[in-house]
């Protein structure tokens, strides 16, 4: 089969490593680049065929209220923890969320600082439900497509998107078009290797495995790294983390599956799907769960413990890269 070159080097040696199915929607083959190490979908979707993948995919209408209740008061803790981080780095400042879904996250960052934040998500109702429900901005529609002047912010968040984007160098130029000279982008991704880890398993003995994730790069911490320093960054601090579920990709440990962690219409056994026109965010909790102290430590466990990133052990990656000025 004739494959298309790689989307990071733009070697042609390519070589086929396994196959799997996108969401039940696409069978699909993984390739190699032999050259850099890159793994992707190929051939390579473009923009408009890899947004099918997700139409509906995060829309709020397709889960319960208390599965919504939970997500915000999880995201919004967050959001706030990390609200009162950039106030003591700046004082001030733009803030961008790529991939920011429902606004959760956004809307606890916004509560507690001074910093100007907006959001940007493919999906369904995302814009109107933050206009709504949290009076945060959030643009509905592509990255890839979407115009900002140049230098329009200081800090470009993406938390899970890299792996969803058939042009990551296309993507990450971008980004780096976008800060600010000093601004800085965080990134936060699965480690390739182990994410493809299932996949590879299943087609060494014949079989395919549905990806419900829908993931079409598959990037490891010294492929990332070439990415980000062949755009223009400076990479500051590459961590990894995930440890139990690093086992799980390989086989050799079973971790329950997280709540709320399906595609859009999971709804079932969280309140069911149903409108929520009428939803109003729920008060938050006293005690000790309603303080910063316990905001932060959540935020803190959410990826921790970690390891550097040259020690590729850990599911999950965690990049800060500058753009030098």
């Amino acid at each position: 089969m004739q494959y298309d070159p790689c989307v990071f080097c733009k070697s042609d040696d390519i070589s086929l490593d396994c196959s799997i199915s996108i969401m039940g929607k696409l069978d699909a083959d993984v390739t190699r680049c032999n050259r850099c190490g890159l793994l992707f979908v190929n051939p390579v979707l473009e923009g408009a065929k890899a947004a099918e993948l997700y139409d509906g995919y995060w829309d709020p209408r397709s889960a319960g209220r208390k599965e919504i209740d939970r997500r915000y008061l999880r995201q919004y803790r967050w959001g706030k923890a990390y609200g009162r981080r950039l106030s003591r780095l700046r004082p001030g400042g733009r803030m961008l969320e790529v991939g920011c879904g429902q606004g959760f996250f956004l809307k606890g960052v916004a509560d507690h600082c001074d910093w100007e934040v907006e959001g940007i998500d493919v999906a369904t109702g995302a814009e109107q439900f933050g206009r709504e429900k949290l009076g945060v901005t959030i643009r509905e529609e592509r990255f890839e497509e979407i115009e900002f002047p140049e230098q329009s912010f200081d800090l470009i968040r993406a938390k899970d998107v890299l792996e969803h984007v058939p042009d990551p160098m296309g993507f990450l130029g971008k980004i780096y078009r976008l800060l600010r000279p000093q601004g800085w982008v965080e990134l936060w991704l699965p480690n390739g290797a182990l994410d493809l880890a299932p996949a590879r398993r299943a087609f060494r003995k014949g079989g395919r495995v549905q990806m419900n994730a829908g993931h079409v790069l598959f990037i490891v911490p010294r492929v990332l790294r070439g990415m980000l320093e062949t755009v223009g960054f400076r990479v500051e601090k590459a961590e990894v983390s995930g440890f139990r579920y690093a086992l799980k990709a390989l086989g050799i440990l079973r971790v329950p599956s997280r709540p709320g962690m399906s595609p859009a219409g999971a709804g079932a056994g969280t309140g069911g799907r149903q409108s929520l026109d009428a939803w109003t965010p729920p008060p938050h909790p006293r005690g000790l769960k309603g303080t910063l102290l316990y905001a932060r430590f959540r935020e803190w466990r959410s990826h921790h413990p970690a390891l550097p990133a040259f020690l590729p052990l850990g599911f999950r990656q965690y990049v800060i890269a500058r753009k030098p000025g």
